[in-house]
This record gives structure tokens, sequence and C-alpha cells, in this order.
């Protein structure tokens, strides 16, 4: 068990990690309990678990653990905002986003704490300082990075203009922000890179 402190007032909220497993069984249609991965990741304003399935199919567990707020309806909408966004870029079709697998947006829970299920994705945190990774792999996760924010525009709009316009105005607006000294420590050039 673990007593967790939530914002700048102390509110003690009993959060159950071991009953990560059983919860994460309701949404399944078979019903299986999955296997906790021992290890976790914190980011942001989540801790995220992995579970692992039989059928070799594994998801992530999110809980908004460090959303610096002492409030339960702010915790909880965090979540249920991230959850919104996830349904629909599932709802659209966009590939790249985890898929949303289920939650419960209650402390009133086996857990104690708000938490969504979605698919997992592999992969490990990226390295970036001045000299790592070196440029031409620097240069094919820009590129990565660039056609997916691309597309998520692309399928998301709702008659906005293309993805060039938005970038572009992004763009100006950042220059702007630059010109007028608003952006400490970034160039005009910084913009365009």
């Amino acid at each position: 068990m673990i007593v967790r402190k939530l914002g700048n007032d102390h509110i003690n909220q009993t959060f159950y990690p071991e009953n990560i497993t059983a919860a994460i069984s309701a949404f399944r249609p078979d019903g299986e309990v999955p296997a906790l991965s021992e290890e976790y990741w914190d980011g942001g304003q989540c801790r995220i678990y992995k579970v692992h399935f039989l059928d070799g199919e594994s998801w992530s567990v999110r809980l908004p653990i460090h959303v610096q707020s002492s409030s339960q309806d702010t915790i909880i909408s965090v979540l249920r905002g991230e959850q919104d966004v996830l349904q629909e870029l599932g709802r659209i079709g966009f590939y790249w986003a985890p898929k949303y697998c289920g939650s419960s947006l209650t402390f009133e829970n086996s857990v104690g704490f708000p938490f969504m299920a979605l698919s997992w994705v592999e992969g490990s945190p990226l390295s970036w300082s001045t000299t790592e990774p070196p440029r031409p792999t620097r240069d094919k996760v820009l590129r990565q990075v660039a056609e997916i924010q691309t597309a998520l525009i692309e399928c998301s709009k709702e008659n906005r203009g293309t993805a060039t316009q938005y970038f572009s105005r992004l763009t100006e607006s950042k220059l702007s922000r630059v010109r007028n000294g608003q952006l400490f420590g970034i160039t005009e050039q910084d913009c365009f890179c």
C-alpha cells in the first residue's frame, strides 16, 4: 500500500497497485487477469504500469498520481480529458495513438485511484542531447515526428486549412514571440530547425 500526498495540501489517498491486474481484467471480454510488470514509469502527471496477457497482448495502465492538485475532481478531469482525446483519435483512425481499452474515473475502485488502460506501445525513452542521437538518427526521428504531426492535423482538422497552413501559423507565432523577446534562449533560426 502507498499513501500519496496530492498537491500542496496533505490529502492522504490510499493507492493499491497490487489490485491493478484484477481491475484491468474487467476490460477484457474473457476476463483474464494479466500479470503486472515489476517496473513502472513516472512521467508528466502519470505513473504508468505495464500488464501482460497470456495471448501476448500488453496494456499500459495510466494513473494520474502526479497531478498537482488537492481536488479529486481535478485529478479525474485530467484523466477524463486524456480519455476523450484518445477515444476521438481512435474514432478518426489515427493509428499512431494507443488504443483506449477502458477506464475507471473514480477514486472508489479497488486500486484506490482513477486509471485508464491503453494498448502498450513498445519502445524506449529517447535520449536527446547536443551529441545524441547522431545526426542521421536525429534527422530520422525529427522527420517521423513531423510526419506524425502532419497526419494528426490532417485527420483531425475541421475545415481549418491544411497542415502546411497550420505549421506556418505556428512558426509565425513563435517567430513573433522570439522577436519580441518573449522566448529567451531561442533564436529566429531555431524556429526553422
